[in-house]
């Protein structure tokens, strides 16, 4: 390997600059880690210990309806469910962020953003105890 900072390390000579280096490097190591996170039943996404999602939720039109959702969520507010999970024993954390937001083309958007999660102890689809961090953004 050789080092030259005069030349640019795209111009096809085959010389390994220390950017490309750490860059590979990084890239390595950062897929070994991952490696541990993906075990077959998250890749194949085989959950048969999932959490049960509340009955209620907000159907194709998001209007709010009492049985069997298109999604499992209620409107964040004082006095709503503020868990998406049903038999869930734990605690649950929210926040509803609404402002606007500037484009770099100097367009305006409303901005809302409904973030939660839930920690505890939860009855699975397998109808046992697991314990468990869910997050929703």
């Amino acid at each position: 390997m050789r080092f030259d900072p005069q030349q640019d390390d795209r111009s096809g000579t085959g010389c390994v600059t220390r950017r490309g280096f750490l860059h590979s490097g990084a890239v390595g190591v950062g897929g070994l880690a991952g490696i541990g996170l993906l075990g077959p039943g998250v890749v194949f996404a085989k959950r048969r210990h999932g959490p049960r999602p509340i009955p209620g939720g907000f159907d194709e039109n998001f209007q709010p309806v009492p049985k069997h959702p298109v999604i499992h969520l209620l409107a964040p507010g004082i006095g709503s469910e503020m868990s998406t999970i049903t038999d869930l024993n734990g605690i649950v954390g929210g926040s509803e962020i609404r402002g606007i937001a500037h484009g770099s083309d100097g367009s305006t958007y409303d901005f809302d953003a409904d973030m939660r999660f839930m920690r505890g102890t939860y009855v699975g689809l397998d109808r046992r105890v697991h314990h468990g961090t869910f997050g929703f953004i």
